[in-house]
């Protein structure tokens, strides 16, 4: 077989000149490019996909993990992340009551987000290009200066004075020669059950409360449990419970049921997420195993992910009380991978940053703050009263200008996602997009920004730094 061929040089029609291109319309994406657009930018966002919302619509991960609230169960992130879940709960697309430190997560209506996150960026003047990828960078010796793409339209380019890569691989800051490293994750495709009876299902739970598996994935108990669903509407089972569910394991030992199937494993896992109202149930119970990005792997896992997803449902309708009369309503269409390719940034941030401190951790380029892990529970609860800067470094790329890295799958931190969830794509994002603003309307990268400017602009956008000793200790002017 041939190695390779030579594709023949061509001129490439410019379809737009923007200060500011967002590639990915994940959370983290729109986060950019409203932040972005907000701060003044002429803004573009491209999507390969025909919807926003990323993992949180494509892949169907219907919650965002309540990072939001410390151990006192005060906000200690705002900004852009929060006005998204306020604006959810607005419309009906997430429990008013989530706001407690008992409840897991948001639990969301993915398919209303998508709409949500489309009027955001248009009320804030984004251009939104949809079935747009975003296939390699374009270059000026070491600085990305635009991105070529492919659509329907067939090969055009765009040309920015700033590009966030939101693609949460770091597939434009892989192609723009920035440092990368690649380390082996998981990924998984969820589904949406309906017609489930949610209250029989967890009236059944609370027949042998000794049996839920407690403890895991912000979930105390089942009272705790129960009272989410009965009082706040949130129906959170927690991810990969089924693990350590005594029902579900006695149930699969006498039937037969292989938690395993080729690539899969962990069929057995079924995180559960739903609102009250319309007896539907998204399920998270497939796994795969990335080392590599190789598009041939990834098309594999991504096709049989889809039928795990009928074996799981069938498996739950023959055992479980409350699923007799469900059946599988959408599929996700997306591999939601959780870690693989990311940057070397200026900074890395680490794990003893962020888990189990006895006192918060800062940093001189915070652009946003997350609350303190506490994985041993010494205090009872799951996270401590104070909370752990963000830096901005982590965020920059080696080996390349023009470009900031927008979601936190692919930012520099150790382990590698350690803040990868929604939050922290929120918060990297709004900060990637007002960073990537100042720099094109000073005419400067954003590596090379003044730290306090960019700072004083995220607290004008509601973000979250700290209390105001805090902002006086680095000189920012406060907002209430």
């Amino acid at each position: 077989m041939t190695e390779t061929v030579k594709e023949p040089a061509r001129e490439i029609p410019v379809m737009g000149e923007f200060d500011v291109l967002v590639a990915g319309g994940g959370v983290s994406g729109c986060a950019a490019a409203i932040s972005s657009a907000r701060a003044g930018a002429r803004t573009v966002l491209v999507e390969r996909n025909g919807c926003l919302g990323g993992v949180a619509t494509a892949t169907l991960m219907a919650n965002i993990g309540n990072l939001f609230l410390n151990a006192r169960g005060e906000r200690v992130v705002r900004g852009f992340a929060g006005e998204l879940v306020d604006r959810l709960v607005e419309v009906g697309a997430a429990s008013p009551r989530w706001e407690h430190r008992d409840v897991p997560g948001c639990v969301i209506d993915s398919e209303r987000l998508k709409v949500v996150l489309s009027d955001l960026l248009k009320d804030a003047g984004v251009r939104i290009l949809t079935h747009a990828l975003a296939t390699r960078p374009m270059m000026r010796d070491d600085t990305v200066a635009g991105v070529y793409l492919e659509s329907k339209s067939g090969r055009q380019a765009l040309t920015a004075s700033c590009i966030v890569d939101a693609t949460g691989e770091a597939d434009l800051a892989y192609r723009a020669g920035a440092d990368i490293t690649m380390d082996t994750g998981s990924s998984s495709v969820l589904f949406k059950l309906c017609r489930v009876d949610i209250d029989e299902f967890v009236e059944f739970l609370g027949q042998d409360p000794e049996g839920f598996p407690s403890g895991m994935d912000w979930v105390r108990d089942y009272d705790t449990f129960s009272t989410n669903w009965r009082e706040r509407g949130v129906l959170f089972f927690p991810h990969g419970g089924g693990t350590r569910w005594r029902f579900l394991q006695e149930a699969i030992r006498s039937s037969g049921f292989e938690t395993e199937d080729g690539p899969a494993h962990g069929l057995d896992a079924v995180g559960m997420y739903g609102p009250r109202g319309n007896g539907c149930l998204v399920i998270n119970s497939n796994f795969y195993r990335i080392e590599d990005l190789d598009v041939g792997k990834i098309s594999d896992f991504e096709l049989h992910a889809q039928s795990m997803c009928y074996k799981v449902a069938e498996f739950l309708k023959e055992r479980v009380p409350g699923f007799s009369n469900a059946y599988v309503a959408h599929v996700g269409v997306d591999l939601g991978i959780r870690t693989s390719r990311a940057i070397v940034g200026e900074k890395t941030l680490k794990e003893e940053a962020a888990r189990d401190r006895e006192g918060p951790w800062y940093c001189d380029d915070v652009i946003g703050t997350m609350p303190v892990e506490d994985r041993e529970r010494e205090s009872g609860e799951f996270f401590r009263e104070f909370t752990f800067d963000v830096p901005y470094g982590i965020m920059v790329p080696q080996g390349v200008r023009g470009l900031l890295v927008g979601s936190a799958k692919s930012v520099d931190t150790r382990p590698r996602g350690l803040i990868r969830g929604m939050t922290g794509c929120m918060i990297c994002g709004q900060a990637a997009g007002i960073a990537c603003a100042l720099g094109a309307k000073g005419g400067v990268d954003p590596s090379d920004i003044g730290i306090r400017d960019l700072q004083r602009e995220l607290v004008r956008h509601g973000a979250y730094l700290g209390p105001s000793e805090r902002l006086e200790e680095l000189g920012i002017t406060h907002r209430p």
